[in-house]
């Protein structure tokens, strides 16, 4: 599932129990605070305080610390930016099992070269 983030604007910055401004407020964020989620709400047409388009995050995580009370942070709200930086959190692929060549050469500093070549993998 992947994950985002993005930080807070401006100080005080709510996490809600739903996606919506009417919904109870669990706590609050200040600016630059790094907020992660693995879930996106987005408004599907205009309404009462809520235009089509907002975004919301649903918070899992916040400066790397895993959240108890898991809530929802508008990133864009009535049109406007709440949050910034919003981005998808882009896992670095694993580690190949690395592959021996069949040989290699090593030249010395006075030019001189040889070539190694592998008889077997030794394992331990």
């Amino acid at each position: 599932m992947p994950q985002y983030k993005m930080t807070p604007i401006n100080n005080g910055t709510r996490m809600r129990t739903d996606h919506n401004v009417f919904a109870s407020v669990i706590t609050s964020y200040n600016r630059g605070q790094v907020i992660v989620g693995d879930e996106i709400w987005e408004a599907p047409a205009d309404g009462n305080e809520v235009k089509k388009g907002d975004i919301w995050l649903k918070a899992k995580s916040v400066d790397g610390i895993n959240l108890i009370d898991k809530g929802w942070v508008a990133y864009i709200h009535k049109g406007f930016p709440i949050c910034n930086n919003f981005e998808e959190i882009v896992e670095p692929p694993p580690n190949p099992t690395p592959i021996f060549p069949e040989s290699f050469i090593l030249t010395d500093p006075s030019g001189a070269k040889a070539e190694y070549v592998f008889v077997r993998v030794i394992e331990e």
